[in-house]
């Protein structure tokens, strides 16, 4: 099976999971693609990288849909690293669970810094590393998290080696955007400026085990779960945060 074949099989198990459980499928839509509409710019040309199943298109129709690999619902093959659009041609770059599958994650945000308009935004929802989300991740997970990656001093000739397609590193986001390392990731940024770095997500996504065939969260229980995980979130936000809501916005040219 070559690998085009081996990645269709596996998106299309997400969407097989995505369309049994509406569960998952209203909290996509209600706490990930809402925020990253919530900061999307008008006007302009929007692209999501790394798009996979295609399950952000059904919510912004508009918004060319990319990945490595070609899925007949998708709109175009893009390597994240090498963005086929023109210098200053894109307002909108949107990713959900990309960041952290790049081989060289600053190579990919050089290039969203390179195709965004000024005023353009890079808005990404991503895994996060917290005393609670780090034991999920390392030992519950089949993706990495290691947190003595080096992530902003990849480039193209200094990538992960021996990194697969598929292969993530969960600890990518807060190693380049977390408070130790974030002013060296923005050094190496001129133009990008964190308008959001935003911890989120607990208890509704956990009980909906995700893309997994199980699902502990009945429908009928999501929105009162939802409520107590917005009113509670300043609590646990710092320990047990599984995710992170990041906008960088293109700086116009000094």
């Amino acid at each position: 099976m070559s690998f085009d074949d081996q990645a269709q099989e596996y998106f299309s198990r997400h969407r097989r999971v995505w369309e049994q459980k509406s569960v998952l499928r209203r909290i996509y839509k209600e706490e990930f693609f809402s925020r990253l509409l919530s900061f999307r710019k008008d006007g302009g040309v929007s692209v999501e990288v790394g798009a996979g199943p295609g399950f952000f298109k059904h919510t912004l129709p508009g918004v060319i849909s990319t990945d490595i690999v070609w899925c007949p619902w998708l709109d175009a093959v893009a390597d994240a690293q090498k963005l086929p659009f023109q210098t200053a041609s894109v307002t909108n770059i949107f990713g959900v669970d990309m960041l952290h599958h790049v081989a060289a994650p600053m190579t990919f945000l050089l290039e969203a810094q390179r195709i965004l308009v000024p005023g353009g935004r890079l808005i990404l929802v991503e895994p996060w590393v917290t005393p609670f989300s780090y034991f999920i991740y390392r030992y519950l997970h089949q993706e990495d998290c290691d947190l003595s990656a080096r992530p902003w001093e990849l480039s193209d000739s200094n990538a992960a080696p021996g990194k697969k397609a598929f292969d993530g590193n969960q600890a990518i986001p807060y190693l380049l955007f977390g408070p130790r390392h974030r002013s060296q990731t923005l050094g190496a940024l001129s133009a990008l400026t964190p308008l959001v770095i935003e911890p989120f997500c607990l208890f509704a996504y956990l009980l909906s085990m995700g893309f997994k065939p199980v699902n502990l969260l009945p429908d009928v229980l999501y929105p009162a779960v939802s409520r107590i995980e917005k009113l509670t979130m300043p609590l646990w936000r710092r320990f047990a945060a599984l995710r992170v809501f990041l906008v960088l916005e293109k700086s116009p040219p000094s």
